[in-house]
């Protein structure tokens, strides 16, 4: 008697079939978690450039209440012409140049205070974050901070004589881009003081 055994399994043909399937299935969604991972992330970096360029607004806003409230109500004392003058006599006289200027509150000042403008022309006026646990997060000031992708330049142009334009410019790049992401946040100073 002759038996016949017959031996069942894959054939090889099959076997890559089933290995191409199983790939498939593995790497569609790993791919789109990656994505997924690099869009919140870039996300992230965007909510942040906002709100520094809105930060770099409001110091500039800071600045000229703060000029103009230490001579409220004399008469004749014009410290908007300080503002707004583009000599060195001004303490924000750098932000009125091609280059810019940095502002951050001066690290460790409990009132609050402005430092003087950084000169981001021959800086680049990255930002750090501050590790010291001073009053603002992020600071130009590299020692005992860790350095961010952002930098933020502050520019003030004179646009009449009552009028100041201010832009707050905050760069960064995402991880291994090339191409430098830009956010802007723009405000108008207005001389409200002026008798």
């Amino acid at each position: 008697m002759i038996s016949l055994h017959q031996e069942s399994g894959f054939s090889l043909v099959e076997t890559l079939v089933a290995i191409t399937i199983l790939l498939l299935v593995i790497v569609g969604p790993m791919s789109i978690s990656s994505s997924v991972a690099r869009s919140t992330s870039y996300s992230s970096e965007q909510v942040v450039a906002f709100f520094l360029a809105q930060e770099g607004a409001e110091l500039a806003q800071k600045a000229r209440d703060d000029l103009q409230l230490q001579f409220f109500g004399e008469l004749n004392v014009t410290p908007w012409d300080d503002f707004i003058g583009t000599d060195s006599s001004n303490p924000y006289y750098r932000c009125y140049q091609a280059g810019g200027c940095g502002l951050q509150l001066i690290d460790g000042d409990t009132d609050g205070r402005l430092d003087l403008a950084i000169n981001c022309g021959s800086n680049p006026c990255r930002l750090h974050i501050n590790n010291t646990g001073g009053r603002a997060r992020y600071t130009y000031d590299p020692i005992d901070a860790i350095v961010t992708p952002y930098t933020r330049v502050v520019y003030m142009n004179e646009t009449g004589g009552r009028e100041v334009e201010v832009i707050s410019r905050v760069s960064w790049q995402t991880g291994s881009q090339r191409q430098v992401q830009t956010v802007e946040a723009k405000t108008y100073l207005f001389n409200v003081y002026k008798n």
